[in-house]
């Protein structure tokens, strides 16, 4: 219990401490873009009237194109593992997937302060015999961070998003906090 704590206040720390940006260090986002996020999220789901607490590894990649400095668009591929697979035992492993559309947008092209919306296709799996192998539904996600910059091509990029998702009578909300590499 305490070691999940520990990565939480790093995360949070990390996500809060921002660098005094020199001029050698600011750029002009255009063209493609990309980047993979990793990270904890402290999910809350709920079903057939009951609820489940879990801390999951999260996941992430994503990409798209720079519509202008301060607007970012693009996909997201993410997800969080809830138990983890086993080649020997084909019934084990569960998760969250998501595929949002989401955009990115820079309210100074100085900054590297970003806010991130998205939203789209949501689906629970799992190889349990004893549950449904798919559930599928829609989500959406809100959340922000910052673009250290190690150079012109690579940022660090610690976020937190909100999440949520709905596929019949199954809903999860996640708060996640991360690190990502961005290639801006």
């Amino acid at each position: 219990m305490y070691s999940v704590k520990l990565v939480c206040a790093v995360l949070i720390a990390i996500f809060f401490l921002t660098p005094t940006a020199s001029a050698e260090e600011h750029y002009i986002r255009n063209g493609f873009w990309g980047g993979i996020d990793a990270g904890a999220g402290l999910l809350n789901q709920s079903f057939d009237e009951e609820d489940e607490n879990d801390i999951a590894f999260f996941l992430g990649f994503k990409g798209g194109y720079t519509i202008n400095p301060h607007f970012l668009i693009g996909l997201e591929l993410s997800g969080w593992l809830l138990e983890a697979g086993d080649l020997y035992d084909p019934d084990e492993g569960k998760g969250i997937s998501q595929v949002f559309l989401i955009t990115q947008l820079y309210p100074s092209k100085e900054s590297g302060f970003f806010a991130k919306a998205g939203g789209g296709y949501v689906s629970n799996w799992s190889n349990r015999p004893d549950e449904p192998s798919r559930k599928d539904g829609w989500g959406l996600t809100v959340g922000g961070g910052y673009d250290f910059l190690l150079n012109e091509d690579i940022a660090l990029s610690p976020f937190a998003t909100f999440s949520y998702g709905k596929t019949g009578n199954w809903d999860y909300r996640a708060i996640t906090f991360g690190l990502g590499v961005t290639f801006p």
